[in-house]
């Protein structure tokens, strides 16, 4: 009887130690791809694109050439429809296009779009080769998705953060 008393006693500290040195756990599951944190956004940075607009908010930066093209209008798309459905969240992350020159047909399509000139001011964040990346209310990059994301998969990446989140 005292040894079945000392095997239930025991049984909660062998499974753990099992679980902890012989069980893995696998890689996350989110669509982006992590980024260290390093602070990108300075004060200066803030205050040229708005102060007010951006203070304490996600920002999710997509760079461009000097015209918006067929792929640029997609990503639009795909942020504004992510951003959308975050439902009350979606206040909490401002999209910000930098562009030299935007086609007023597509800046009538994304009235909560914030735009800036200068594509170049942010080319330390990600170069715009990579695609669209997501900045901390603090000014820390955070994570990266691909030029064209998956609305749905883009979506679950940031309500999962926005859930984890009680910064901005």
């Amino acid at each position: 009887m005292i040894v079945l008393v000392a095997l239930v006693c025991a049984a909660p500290f062998v499974s753990a130690w099992v679980a902890y040195y012989f069980i893995k756990p696998e890689g996350g599951k989110s669509y982006g791809e992590l980024l260290p944190v390093l602070p990108v956004i300075s004060e200066q940075d803030r205050v040229q694109l708005g102060d007010d607009a951006v203070k304490g908010k996600w920002l999710l930066i997509q760079q461009e050439q000097a015209l918006c093209d067929t792929a640029c209008a997609e990503a639009l798309y795909a942020t504004r429809q992510a951003r959308t459905m975050l439902g009350r969240e979606r206040d909490r992350v401002v999209r910000v296009l930098t562009i030299q020159n935007l086609q007023p047909e597509i800046a009538s399509q994304h009235p909560d779009l914030l735009t800036k000139a200068g594509a170049g001011k942010f080319d330390r964040i990600v170069p715009q080769q990579r695609g669209l990346v997501l900045i901390d209310p603090l000014g820390n990059q955070v994570m990266l998705w691909p030029k064209s994301p998956d609305i749905k998969k883009l979506n679950q990446d940031l309500s999962r953060l926005m859930r984890a989140s009680r910064i901005g």
